[in-house]
């Protein structure tokens, strides 16, 4: 099997999430994908059941569990087939996603599926998951469960500094999640960025085989770009930057609109190879 390992997001290489992305490999059992997801221990891998020059079937796995549908895995995957094209297509459980890109500027962008905005959450709650106190947390705006294939708690805090403290109770998100609430990774945010051109610093924390750090989340901000329009009632386009805290800077590019929502994010190839199960 071919294998590439990109980096997504990224504005040079050795930066943002790392994805490996596995071809010829329709022989392949779930199980078997799973392994080898394991074993690259990335946030994702991706798999390439079938491939043309226009489209290609694409299961997604975290070292824990599959995805119907994730960002970066998505973007990396298609720019990886087809970033020569304007337009590649990738089928994925949750349904087709198509990816342009901008040749000019070097940005990939992807139209993802619809984001669901849930019911409300208690910010004392998500205070306590996060660490953080409850005037840690943005007054503008509320906590909130998002879905998106994926399911999310979008917590906004004040400030920069409130998202460097954060770091989540992981024994209270296991209990949160053992309550049957609709998330499995939690999405704080500040309207304060890293850099004077952007305009967000984000963090993401989730459970795969015990709880990460993503460098960069294309389905939460997905999410998050339609949470924004849904409550700042205005088109959205801005930048966000990810990663930070864990030495894989990030940039995503957010657009929201009545025509629906747009991540974009440049992609950095790192390595090519094959990959053998047996022998």
């Amino acid at each position: 099997m071919r294998i590439h390992i990109v980096d997504v997001f990224a504005e040079a290489r050795f930066a943002g999430n790392q994805l490996a992305v596995v071809r010829d490999c329709a022989a392949l059992s779930g199980d078997a994908m799973q392994t080898i997801a394991r074993e690259m221990n990335f946030s994702e891998t991706t798999f390439v059941l079938e491939e043309t020059e226009s489209r290609a079937k694409v299961r997604i796995f975290t070292p824990g569990r599959e995805l119907p549908f994730a960002g970066h895995p998505t973007l990396g995957t298609a720019w990886v087939l087809g970033h020569r094209r304007p337009t590649y297509r990738l089928e994925l459980q949750a349904g087709n996603v198509d990816v342009t890109f901008d040749g000019a500027a070097g940005v990939a962008w992807m139209t993802p599926p619809t984001p669901v905005l849930g019911k409300p959450f208690p910010n004392e709650r998500a205070a306590k998951m996060l660490g953080l106190a409850v005037a840690d947390l943005a007054a503008e705006l509320p906590v909130q469960f998002v879905a998106i294939g994926p399911e999310f708690l979008f917590v906004g805090v004040r400030d920069l500094a409130a998202v460097k403290r954060a770091k989540l109770d992981e024994p209270y998100f296991r209990q949160c999640m053992a309550e049957g609430l609709p998330f499995h990774a939690v999405f704080v945010f500040a309207p304060q960025a890293y850099s004077r051109d952007a305009h967000y610093a984000a963090r993401l924390f989730f459970d795969a085989n015990g709880v990460r750090e993503d460098p960069a989340t294309g389905s939460a901000n997905s999410g998050f770009a339609a949470y924004l329009y849904a409550h700042l009632k205005k088109p959205i386009d801005v930048v966000v930057e990810q990663g930070f805290e864990i030495q894989r800077p990030s940039r995503l590019y957010l657009r929201a609109d009545a025509n629906g929502v747009r991540v974009g994010g440049r992609v950095q190839a790192v390595v090519e190879g094959t990959l053998r199960t047996t022998g």
